[in-house]
């Protein structure tokens, strides 16, 4: 038990030390002090939560650094239109189709790892089966954690629950609290969304609250 605790003051301690970047993002940066370079930052809630808004939200501030990103997107749901809309630079972002197979998502994201290419990657396994999911070794994502150390990349992961447990250097639970909407009764439009920002690591005793533009899952 002291062995434990003695580690997990060791993490917490480097975790503090870490460099990190700002995404342009206020309520993420006031809760996390941005994403932290070298680490895995995981993404979780349910299918209209309002995750892959705010992963777009910091790809596009990424890219306006002129960051070079890549997104594995397993079931291709990327909707470049939105992703433009949202502010990404789409000059600057390398589109990985996988074909609804995340175990081909999992290879390409170990692929661009080992390049070190990318100022960030981001892993879309948000629609992956179930069952895929709980099959999948927890080596991969240490393999993932261990590939990324002492580079300057970010791996962001977004998934309906959590997965990656201590393979994380960061993780964010995304609900949402109110949607928006716009126009007559029968033909309203949804103009955006109040999600609810919850750090389950580190752990925070504080939320944040944000306002979404879009309605990406």
């Amino acid at each position: 038990m002291i062995a434990k605790g003695v580690a997990k003051l060791r993490e917490f301690a480097e975790l503090r030390q870490a460099e990190r970047v700002l995404t342009g993002v206020a309520p993420f940066d006031r809760l996390n002090g941005g994403l932290i370079r070298g680490g895995i930052c995981e993404l979780t809630g349910a299918e209209g939560s309002g995750k892959r808004g705010l992963v777009f939200s910091m790809i596009a501030n990424l890219t306006r650094s002129n960051n070079i990103c890549a997104v594995v997107d397993a079931s291709d749901s990327f909707d470049p239109p939105s992703a433009e809309k949202s502010g990404v630079k789409l000059d600057k972002i390398l589109w990985v189709k996988c074909g609804g197979d995340p175990k081909k998502a999992v290879l390409s994201t170990d692929y661009l790892i080992q390049s070190g290419l990318f100022g960030a990657i981001w892993l879309d396994l948000s629609l992956a089966e179930k069952d895929f999911l709980d099959r999948m070794p927890s080596s991969y994502w240490f393999r993932f954690k261990v590939g990324l150390k002492d580079t300057p990349a970010v791996l962001l992961v977004t998934l309906e629950e959590t997965r990656l447990r201590s393979a994380s250097h960061q993780s964010v639970r995304v609900e949402k609290e109110a949607s928006e909407w716009t126009g007559e009764s029968g033909f309203k439009v949804m103009r955006g969304s109040s999600v609810k920002l919850e750090m389950r690591k580190p752990i925070s005793m504080t939320n944040e609250q944000m306002s979404l533009t879009n309605e990406e899952g």
